[in-house]
């Protein structure tokens, strides 16, 4: 079945709305999202498919999640469907730009751009919760003893890649490394556990393209209960690093003293997990993250052995 009958037949069956046009607006690595214009009041709806049905219905939930438990921006999830092997979310049109849109590096206002993403992130930060763990779960006392099984998870994946020729060595051996080294790495009390988006960069922002100002925030990943310093990996990647993103954070919110090295192990940590649920990845940004992760290590006198260079 193709994507405008999916759609249509989708949109009348969970809104009872008649589909008139279908426009796609741009794919990413978990599916393609549409415009959808309904009814006799042309009202406009956006619908996301995926290939990978089962990641459709936990980004429905956490979008849900987050719309209903922060003040951040967060657009309205209306139903999930799954039709024909694959995942279909239908929600709230939000008429912007994607933050991935290379025009916004060419106007006026960066900075304010710069400052409603930040602020907004900072809004998300303040709901707090009680216990560390996945966002519909968190039985964990501290940050770390829920990290640790994760980290364990995804060592263990990458040493049966590594072992298949699947995994540079060198990714290999930074995530040995700093695996070997968690204790040392997560030395400082983390609390209170923070709901976190998970996957809080560029190409899942919408963008007001005049005013440049951030309207929502889509596309969740890992959702939980977590070190609010999780989040931060994901903005210094791309455009976001262009706009001093981090930076910025950090001159509104005081940090931990190894925030730059856990940033560096979170981002190629939540790497390796999309490759082990997608199947694909980009080597080359694995092991970006991986040797800046080795410096952040040696920079904080953690012994790591020889450079990835």
């Amino acid at each position: 079945m193709d994507s405008d009958l999916l759609i249509k037949e989708a949109v009348k069956e969970g809104l009872g709305l008649t589909v008139s046009s279908v426009s796609r607006l741009g794919k990413g690595a978990s599916g393609s999202v549409y415009r959808v214009i309904c009814g006799k009041e042309n009202r406009a709806i956006a619908v996301k498919i995926s290939e990978h049905p089962l990641l459709m219905r936990q980004e429905y939930e956490m979008l849900s999640f987050l719309r209903e438990k922060t003040e951040s921006k967060i657009p309205e999830a209306y139903f999930f469907g799954e039709r024909d092997g694959k995942g279909i979310i239908v929600m709230e049109f939000i008429d912007g730009v994607s933050g991935a849109d290379r025009s916004l590096r060419f106007r006026a206002g960066k900075k304010h751009l710069a400052e409603s993403i930040v602020n907004n992130l900072i809004t998300l930060q303040r709901t707090k919760g009680e216990k560390f763990g996945p966002y519909d779960n968190p039985v964990y006392d501290t940050w770390q003893a829920y990290y640790r099984e994760f980290a364990e998870e995804i060592y263990t994946f990458s040493l049966s890649k590594n072992e298949k020729g699947a995994l540079d060595s060198r990714v290999m051996r930074a995530v040995e490394a700093s695996f070997k080294c968690f204790d040392r790495i997560f030395c400082e009390e983390i609390y209170p556990p923070t709901l976190i988006h998970g996957d809080y960069w560029m190409p899942n922002f919408i963008i007001d393209k005049r005013k440049m100002e951030l309207l929502s925030v889509v596309d969740p990943f890992n959702v939980m209960w977590a070190d609010p310093e999780y989040e931060l990996f994901a903005m210094t990647v791309g455009y976001g690093e262009k706009l001093h993103l981090y930076e910025l954070y950090k001159s509104k919110v005081r940090v931990s003293v190894h925030c730059d090295m856990k940033l560096e192990l979170y981002a190629l940590y939540s790497e390796l997990l999309w490759y082990k649920r997608l199947g694909t990845i980009e080597h080359s940004y694995l092991l970006l993250r991986a040797k800046r992760l080795m410096k952040e290590m040696k920079k904080a006198g953690i012994a790591v052995g020889e450079s990835l260079d």
